[in-house]
C-alpha cells in the first residue's frame, strides 16, 4: 500500500512536505525572494508628486495624494493602478503597455461595449499586482504603463480601425507588448 496510510487503510497524517504545500511555505518563500526595489521607486515618487503625508499620519510611505496602488479605491483609474504614459512617444521604456479600445459602432444590438476599458481599469484596481499562488509580483517583474484609450471615430468603423492598428503598431514597433482592452464590433 503506498502513501501516507495507517495499517487499518485509513489516510495517516500527510507527510512534511505536504504538509508545507498546503501551508503555503513555498508561495512564502518565492514572495521573501521578489524584493521591492519598484515598490520602493513609487513609495519615493509618490512622496514626492503626491507630497508627504499629513503629521498625524505615523506611516511615512503614505503620500498626501494617492498616487500608488494603495489604497485600491482610490486615485485615477488606470489598468492595475499602473503609472498612465501621457506621451506615448516614451513606451519603449516599458515592457508591456495597456490600451483601450473602446469600440462598439459594428453592432446593431446589445451595444455599450466601449465603455469595457474604463470597466477594466475600475474592477482591476481592486486587485494586487502580487499573486501569492505563482509568487509573482507584476511591478517587480515588467514595466507596465496604461497609454489611456485610443481616440476611435464613433460613425466610422474603417477609420476606427485604422487608429487602432496605428496604435498598436506604433507599441509593437518599440518592442512592447500591448494588452488590448477593448469592445466588440458585432
Amino acid at each position: 500500500m503506498g502513501g501516507n496510510h495507517h495499517h487499518n487503510g485509513r489516510p495517516g497524517p500527510p507527510d512534511q512536505e505536504a504538509l508545507k504545500r498546503l501551508r503555503g511555505y513555498e508561495a512564502r518563500e518565492r514572495e521573501a525572494a521578489l524584493g521591492s526595489t519598484r515598490w520602493d521607486a513609487e513609495v519615493e515618487r509618490s512622496l514626492e508628486i503626491g507630497l508627504p503625508a499629513a503629521d498625524s499620519i505615523q506611516d511615512r510611505t503614505i503620500s498626501t495624494f494617492s498616487r500608488t496602488e494603495l489604497p485600491h479605491f482610490a486615485g485615477i483609474n488606470t489598468f492595475m493602478s499602473f503609472p498612465y504614459l501621457e506621451d506615448v512617444r516614451e513606451v519603449g521604456n516599458y515592457d508591456v503597455a495597456v490600451l483601450g479600445a473602446p469600440l462598439d459602432i459594428g453592432t446593431t444590438y446589445r451595444s455599450g461595449t466601449r465603455f469595457g476599458p474604463q470597466a477594466i481599469r475600475r474592477i482591476s484596481a481592486l486587485y494586487s499586482t502580487y499573486n501569492y499562488e505563482f509568487g509573482v509580483d507584476l511591478r517587480e517583474s515588467l514595466r507596465l504603463a496604461d497609454l489611456g484609450d485610443i481616440f476611435v471615430i464613433p460613425a466610422n468603423i474603417e477609420k476606427s480601425f485604422d487608429q487602432i492598428a496605428r496604435a498598436v503598431s506604433h507599441v509593437a514597433e518599440k518592442g512592447v507588448f500591448p494588452v488590448i482592452l477593448g469592445g466588440a464590433t458585432r
